[in-house]
């Protein structure tokens, strides 16, 4: 069974209009707000053959100034569908709210299937064309590039992400070796050279299977993590 939420759009958009010092309440509860609605929204198309079924959300790296390919097929000659707004640099005031290191706002889309070195996104959208974070952001250009919304696939390559705290059973400084929590453990740590943790980025996304990721560490470990986030705002489900 899929279900849909139906949202009173005009009941938040007015929450969002208080002083410029709740900007950044404002920013994170609208990111909290689009990860439920996103995890309660069900996928209603079936997955091709040979597809590993996922369930989790990421954002693109592609830094091109034409942005990500989304492709029809996992294949680098297979159509091109559209592409997705590549990174956009924040203003100084937006350096504050962000919780991404390298201060951009990226592209975020829904992630529903994995096949040999290919991602199955969906929803894709920038933060500069979301209509409620243009009512905190203002309206800015993503250099041209129209977000393709539609269903289709993007290379690893240009995969990012947060690990989430969704699932608080998650170690600190651990991923597993297999997609299961009773699988081994094994270390692994940040850019820092601190213990990995929610709300850190991996430095590459390798795959996926239903909410868990695989990953690789900044130390060169890989393994698996339950749960990958794209919101550039908050901490992917901490709370």
């Amino acid at each position: 069974m899929y279900w849909t939420v139906t949202l009173p759009k005009i009941a938040f958009r007015r929450m969002w209009h208080v002083p410029g010092t709740m900007k950044h309440f404002r920013l994170a509860a609208l990111g909290s707000l689009a990860f439920l609605v996103t995890s309660m929204t069900g996928n209603a198309q079936t997955l091709p053959a040979a597809v590993s079924t996922c369930k989790m959300s990421g954002y693109s790296i592609n830094k091109g100034r034409i942005g990500a390919a989304v492709r029809s097929e996992p294949t680098t000659v297979s159509k091109i569908l559209g592409r997705l707004a590549p990174p956009q640099k924040a203003t100084g005031d937006d350096n504050y709210e962000l919780a991404v290191a390298d201060g951009l706002w990226r592209t975020e889309f829904q992630i529903i299937g994995y096949k040999e070195g290919w991602l199955l996104i969906e929803r894709a959208l920038h933060p500069y064309d979301d209509a409620d974070r243009r009512s905190v952001l203002g309206r800015r250009s993503t250099g041209g590039v129209r977000t393709y919304t539609g269903r289709g696939w993007i290379s690893l390559n240009d995969v990012g992400g947060k690990l989430t705290y969704f699932h608080r059973s998650m170690p600190d400084g651990s991923f597993y070796s297999e997609p299961r929590a009773d699988a081994t453990r094994l270390p692994a740590k940040n850019a820092l050279g601190q213990a990995i943790r929610g709300g850190n980025s991996p430095k590459k996304v390798l795959g996926c299977d239903g909410e868990w990721v695989k990953v690789e560490s900044d130390d060169g470990g890989t393994g698996w993590w339950k749960g990958l986030c794209g919101e550039p705002i908050g901490d992917c489900g901490k709370d």
